[in-house]
This record gives C-alpha cells, structure tokens and sequence, in this order.
C-alpha cells in the first residue's frame, strides 16, 4: 500500500520502509539535506559538530539505501520533508 507523501506524490512501500527505519535525528538530518544544506549548516543549525553530521550521514545514507546525498534529497522532497 502507498502512503501518500505532503505534496501529492505517492511514496513506494520501499521508500515508506526506509523512512520509518530512521530515527527522529536522522529524519531532521534528511529534513536538511532536502534543503541543500551542507555538513557544516546542518550542524550548525542541530548544534553539533561536522564531524557528527557526517557520520549521521553516512548512517542515514545506509539505511535508506541512497547512494549519495541526491538521493537523500530526492526521498527528502518526495516525502515532503523538505518545506
């Protein structure tokens, strides 16, 4: 069954299973990313360290199965995660 994201796009139930695999600070770090914040922004805005964000990133990366930071975005915008 699709869950229909925020802005009309229906989510895949592989995209759905990779969301909810996140943790709520994982889900804020993707939040941000689908804005096109860098490391050093996102840490700054979450009060840690750069070293901190990259390691949450490359655990979210992981769990969602994302190559790279643009497909995170691109989960992150479908998800309606970005706004």
């Amino acid at each position: 069954m699709e869950q229909l994201a925020e802005h009309g796009v229906r989510l895949t139930e592989a995209e759905q299973s990779a969301l909810a695999k996140l943790t709520e600070r994982e889900v804020d770090v993707l939040r941000l990313i689908g804005r096109g914040l860098s490391n050093a922004d996102i840490g700054a805005a979450l009060h840690v360290s750069e070293g901190t964000v990259k390691g949450q990133v490359s655990r979210l990366l992981a769990k969602i199965g994302a190559e790279n930071r643009v497909q995170a975005a691109r989960l992150a915008y479908r998800a309606g995660l970005e706004r």
